[in-house]
């Protein structure tokens, strides 16, 4: 989807909510509602369900968020280095099933500002920048099979972790080529079997996952569900606009 386009309905969502809603959490929120239809898909295999309605419940999902501890900027004569950080937070799972139907969320915008609230009190936490330092530390001090064992236990359970990197504004080129599109790549940390980059380019946004095969069998039908759900804000964001208009 188009950057301003995103950006259009967090504004909106925004001013209708009287926050400030980010594209963070924009996809976050969007892919999480994927994550729970996953749930829903697997708990199906296990024990079909019949065709009446019924309520889905995962009290919450722990996503896990990388975050560059200078919020992207590498100051002059400074390495690159890895100065990336992280923390685990909770967020809404409950969703609607019809076997009908599919599966739905309620009501996309509550989950959004669920996940928008959520996000902003694990910001205020000190936690990235113990993560960063622990995982320094293990890396220089520790075995390996020590440092695996602790990043396992340190993910707090988390089954998706999202990294969101804002790209160029405008294309780049490399040795006079013109660099179309880029797409993240993000290598699932240890214990984590999702994992999404959220990336701007250009002024594209571009969603690419990387997963365990037994958690998300299909990737595509997984960014499907993403962008359902993306489109169900697209749409109230448009309602909202228009009956202010």
């Amino acid at each position: 989807c188009p950057l301003d386009e995103a950006k259009r309905i967090t504004q909106i969502l925004s001013k209708a909510g009287g926050t400030n809603i980010t594209v963070n959490d924009l996809f976050v929120s969007c892919i999480t509602a994927a994550v729970v239809r996953q749930l829903i898909e697997h708990e199906e295999f296990m024990a079909p369900v019949d065709a009446h309605s019924r309520k889905f419940v995962t009290p919450n999902i722990n996503v896990c968020v990388p975050v560059h501890l200078r919020g992207g900027v590498i100051l002059p004569n400074e390495s690159l280095g890895n100065r990336i950080g992280a923390f685990v937070t909770r967020v809404p799972g409950e969703m609607t099933h019809d076997a009908r139907g599919g599966a739905t969320s309620s009501c996309p915008s509550d989950r959004l500002f669920k996940v928008h609230q959520a996000l902003k009190r694990s910001k205020q936490s000190p936690a990235a920048f113990l993560s960063h330092y622990l995982a320094k530390f293990c890396s220089d001090y520790l075995p390996e099979q020590w440092t695996m064992g602790i990043f396992q236990r340190a993910n707090a359970n988390a089954c998706v972790a999202i990294s969101n990197n804002k790209g160029y504004k405008e294309k780049i080129h490399l040795n006079g080529m013109r660099v179309e599109s880029a797409h993240g790549f993000l290598p699932l940390p240890p214990g984590i079997p999702i994992g999404v980059v959220v990336q701007s380019y250009a002024g594209v946004m571009s969603l690419s996952v990387t997963a365990e095969k037994w958690a998300v069998p299909d990737a595509d039908k997984f960014l499907r569900w993403t962008l359902d759900e993306y489109s169900r804000l697209l749409e109230i964001a448009a309602k909202l606009d228009e009956d202010k208009h």
